[in-house]
């Protein structure tokens, strides 16, 4: 009988002792030493965003700052700080499928820290800002150990285990080992903004709709069929999403503004209206009671920039022209 429970240990072991000596050499996620952005993977957005923050804070001490999900693509920082006060220091602290409870704890870092939050733009998204599950383990969305506060030996542990669950990223590992290659890092080294152009963008002029045109042919012909005889009658309103828990998160947000005399503006993310639901009634009721309805803008349900499928690049993102004319909107109301 020993023999046996030593054979199968042996059995079950050595895999896994493998792996994890692959993990700790090849450190796929590039979570485990100082970061290179030449070899960074951005598979977990949250992460790549928050390291930039704390490897550049010292240099550039940033003092305005966006927060949300992958949405957050469609704004161009640059074109944003146009309409900050002069002096501003801008920031994407963008994450995928962020949630409250991500943004506050990223709020909550920088007001214990000291740093200025002078300007913030906070993207609510409907449904996934308010999801069940608010500090997912998963290792593409899981938060910064620096930001939640968790022990640094659970986030990796959930790397790991994050890692044995996809078996194509074994043979990327031991490729990365025997032939290191750069990856494309596809964000903005200062701002943190999605894509190279936005630093250089001339922010007087606005883009163009997208037009899907950053689709390739499958993806377009995908998006489209989604949404092919979508009509008035598919439009829906979210439930109340909005809990006792969430209210309080939301007050303290506001009360970690109102400590630094911010100016933000809180806006409801826009996305296709037919494919997604608009806000509740009572949830924007509430947001305008916490946070003031001269600062709360509301782009979900049937408008201008949603009703238009070209606007996005799929139901759920939108593209620069539209995070141009938020930021229009916004800051000359």
């Amino acid at each position: 009988m020993k023999r046996l429970l030593k054979r199968l240990l042996l059995l079950i072991g050595t895999p896994a002792v493998v792996l994890l000596l692959l993990y700790l050499v090849a450190d796929p996620f590039k979570t485990l030493r100082p970061f290179s952005l030449q070899y960074f993977d951005k598979l977990n957005r949250d992460y790549l965003s928050s390291e930039l923050f704390l490897r550049n804070d010292s240099v550039y001490h940033y003092n305005s700052f966006i927060l949300g999900s992958s949405r957050c693509c469609g704004f161009n920082t640059y074109h944003w700080k146009h309409y900050l006060p002069s002096g501003s220091r801008q920031f994407l602290f963008q994450a995928w499928c962020e949630t409250l409870t991500g943004m506050e704890q990223k709020l909550d870092y920088l007001d214990r820290n000291g740093n200025e939050i002078d300007n913030v733009l906070l993207l609510i998204d409907i449904p996934g800002t308010f999801a069940k599950e608010q500090l997912s383990k998963e290792c593409v969305f899981i938060k910064h150990y620096r930001f939640s506060g968790q022990p640094k030996m659970l986030f990796q542990a959930c790397m790991f285990w994050g890692f044995v669950k996809m078996p194509s990223r074994w043979f990327s590992a031991m490729k990365q080992i025997i032939r290191p290659e750069p990856m494309a890092f596809p964000a903005d080294t200062v701002s943190n903004d999605w894509g190279y152009v936005n630093r250089h963008a001339d922010i007087h002029v606005q883009p163009q709709p997208d037009r899907l045109s950053n689709l390739s042919d499958k993806g377009r012909q995908s998006y489209l069929k989604k949404i092919e005889g979508k009509t008035d009658a598919d439009l829906k309103v979210s439930e109340p999403l909005i809990t006792e828990a969430f209210k309080q998160q939301l007050i303290h947000i506001k009360k970690i503004f109102d400590g630094h005399q911010t100016e933000y503006r809180i806006v409801v993310s826009p996305a296709y209206c037919y494919m997604h639901p608009a806000i509740n009634p009572e949830d924007l009721e509430l947001l305008q009671e916490i946070f003031g309805s001269e600062n709360v803008f509301n782009y979900s349900g049937k408008n201008r920039l949603t009703s238009d499928c070209y606007n996005f690049s799929d139901a759920d993102h939108f593209g620069l022209s539209v995070g141009w004319q938020i930021i229009e909107d916004i800051y000359h109301k």
